[in-house]
């Protein structure tokens, strides 16, 4: 994946870029009234893969409307993360994709993130969750 190909979305989507130091996290979402902007600490965020992670996973809580207060519980932290984490893969990396790239020979986290140029902890993260709602990789489609 293109970094320019997050960058586009964010412009066609009208998110704001910023850069900043954060304390807990090397990238966020800020978003209020019809204002949304993706807020990266550039000094904690080296290379390519990296800021592609990053982006992919922030998008992902612009897509899925998963935003939280920095004081909020856990249990909703958790789950709005989870819910970004979701809608980021099925739009950045297809299920039917990943199959396919599997099918040719790419079979570890590393050579499937390696191909689309994020970190391999958030690839594995993607390939754990399409196998636990795919039977093991076995169903064509998922039904998430």
């Amino acid at each position: 994946m293109e970094t320019s190909d997050l960058y586009n979305k964010m412009n066609e989507e009208n998110i704001n870029y910023i850069n900043a130091k954060l304390l807990f996290t090397r990238g966020a979402i800020a978003h209020y009234n019809n204002l949304t902007a993706i807020v990266i600490d550039d000094n904690q965020v080296k290379g390519t893969t990296s800021e592609n992670t990053v982006l992919t996973q922030e998008l992902g809580h612009y897509m899925a409307g998963a935003y939280y207060h920095m004081n909020s519980q856990y249990e909703l932290v958790s789950k709005m993360e989870h819910k970004a984490d979701k809608k980021a893969w099925i739009e950045f990396f297809p299920y039917k994709k990943i199959k396919e790239l599997m099918n040719n020979g790419l079979t570890t986290a590393t050579d499937i993130a390696e191909y689309f140029n994020v970190e391999v902890s958030y690839m594995a993260r993607c390939l754990n969750f399409y196998y636990d709602n795919s039977h093991g990789f076995k169903d064509d489609d998922l039904n998430i």
